[in-house]
């Protein structure tokens, strides 16, 4: 399949850009299964998708590169119409271990560069259980944060990246790495890359640290991707909410997901709904082919609102 009519992309930094709607290779059984990986790949990139978002702690990234490169042979797909995200885990923070590490990624993947690679979160989730170079040495994690972007930048001056970004990060952590800027921190004026993507949980639902993040980074040039695009909604919302949901999936002919896509995606935000289904890839990418009234809209930001919201899980922001 050619890629969708309609298809939407955002702009980056270094004359790139990025579509709207990409697929996620984590936290389902097929992405973790390099056979089922390899064939999620192929397929969406022959259905049309352009858009593949993976990470090193996912640990399939030569299943990956694999349908990549067999959809490229089937298909006569230019590698430069294939956008490559991955994620560098906080367990490999720190200038040398990140300066080490990364260059490993184009192997494991087997390409000559990627387009995005994200620093995963701003810190471990479980600092007394894991340790990284960082923590090892003693120093903050703003410091850590700050030295791991200078590595990052470095690596995309050497043509190992297109761009660098950020993920789960929050408007304080910005703040750290903005501090690269000054002397007082980069007193050896290194390359600072923009920071190109925050990628982190955002939905209708979201609660108010998440979309103070969304309009820093619509403010400051910052493209947003959002998971968890539902955020396991279904199983908790009211039932004023799933009416709602339900009555706007039935307005246009589609399904509640695939509104709820929509929504982000007409918010200016990436989506990356995992799925190794054919079918549900195809549907995904069919939220090119339809728009939202601006009262659907308002409908949709309203859901927050809901009591039932505030008890979902999200990732609160971390030190």
């Amino acid at each position: 399949q050619p890629r969708p009519t309609n298809e939407r992309l955002l702009p980056l930094p270094f004359d790139q850009q990025i579509p709207q709607v990409g697929l996620g290779m984590c936290c389902r059984a097929s992405a973790y299964d390099d056979e089922l990986v390899y064939r999620t790949v192929l397929w969406y990139l022959l259905s049309g998708g352009r858009h593949i978002d993976g990470a090193h702690l996912y640990l399939n990234h030569k299943a990956i590169g694999r349908g990549i490169r067999e959809a490229m042979r089937r298909a006569d797909i230019p590698r430069e119409e294939i956008f490559v995200t991955t994620k560098l885990w906080t367990r490999d923070f720190g200038y040398n271990r990140t300066k080490e590490l990364v260059p490993q990624f184009l192997e494991e993947l087997d390409l000559e560069y990627i387009d995005l690679i994200l620093m995963h979160a701003p810190s471990h989730f479980f600092p007394k259980l894991m340790s990284n170079d960082c923590t090892r040495r003693g120093i903050t994690n703003a410091e850590c944060r700050r030295e791991t972007w200078l590595a990052l930048s470095e690596l995309r001056e050497a043509g190992v990246m297109k761009n660098v970004g950020v993920s789960n990060f929050h408007v304080q952590h910005f703040q750290d790495l903005e501090a690269l800027q000054t002397p007082q921190y980069n007193p050896d004026n290194k390359p600072v890359a923009p920071i190109a993507v925050n990628q982190f949980q955002f939905n209708p639902f979201s609660p108010d640290f998440a979309v103070d993040t969304y309009n820093y980074c619509q403010k400051n040039g910052i493209v947003v991707t959002a998971y968890a695009s539902l955020g396991g909604a279904m199983n908790h919302i009211s039932s004023s909410s799933l009416h709602t949901l339900e009555s706007i999936s039935a307005k246009h002919s589609t399904t509640i997901t695939q509104i709820a896509l929509r929504w982000a995606v007409q918010k200016n935000v990436v989506v990356i709904p995992g799925t190794g289904n054919p079918k549900h890839m195809r549907e995904n990418l069919g939220v090119y082919d339809f728009s939202l009234t601006d009262e659907d809209m308002a409908a949709l930001d309203n859901l927050r609102n809901d009591e039932m919201a505030k008890k979902f899980f999200y990732m609160e922001p971390l030190d």
